[in-house]
């Protein structure tokens, strides 16, 4: 839901949240900071009620998984904004790409199996959004807040799903 209601932000006010390329990726870093954190505090929360004992390891074994992903992301915008800021309308699907590896690294380790569906919808989103970004060389807010506002949706129905099973 933070996804979309940034998308529809950033869509009303877009001089104040979007009105540069650096402002963009700003106003997308903090959302995907502010959303990365509420994860963080609900993976540790489930973790601790569902592991107890061994939910400290495990969530040191989720976090190294993490770690690589978020560097790559953090530095190839880093690089991105500063060598080149015109080619900024890529980043959202760079984004969601590494996201679907990250999904699908989690599936195969320590997430239930039906992870990979989450990582097949970034990829796909990823590809749409490259395609559509590519044509007019735009971000527009919807090629972020739809594909994660769907993405982390589509988690948590999953996630929710394999509790209720266990």
């Amino acid at each position: 839901m933070l996804a979309l209601a940034a998308a529809f932000s950033q869509m009303t006010w877009p001089a104040y949240f979007s009105g540069n390329p650096a402002r963009f990726v700003l106003f997308w870093t903090i959302v995907g900071a502010i959303a990365a954190i509420a994860i963080a505090i609900e993976a540790f929360g489930r973790s601790h009620r569902l592991h107890g004992n061994m939910a400290d390891l495990m969530m040191g074994s989720t976090i190294r998984l993490f770690v690589p992903f978020g560097a790559v992301g953090g530095l190839l915008t880093l690089v991105l904004l500063h060598t080149a800021p015109e080619v900024y309308w890529l980043l959202p699907g760079l984004w969601q790409m590494l996201i679907a590896l990250l999904a699908f690294t989690a599936a195969i380790t320590n997430l239930p199996q039906t992870v990979a569906w989450v990582a097949g919808w970034y990829l796909l989103c990823a590809t749409i959004v490259l395609v559509l970004a590519g044509q007019d060389h735009m971000a527009t807010p919807w090629m972020m807040g739809l594909p994660f506002g769907g993405g982390q949706l589509l988690m948590a129905s999953l996630l929710q799903r394999a509790s209720e099973k266990q």
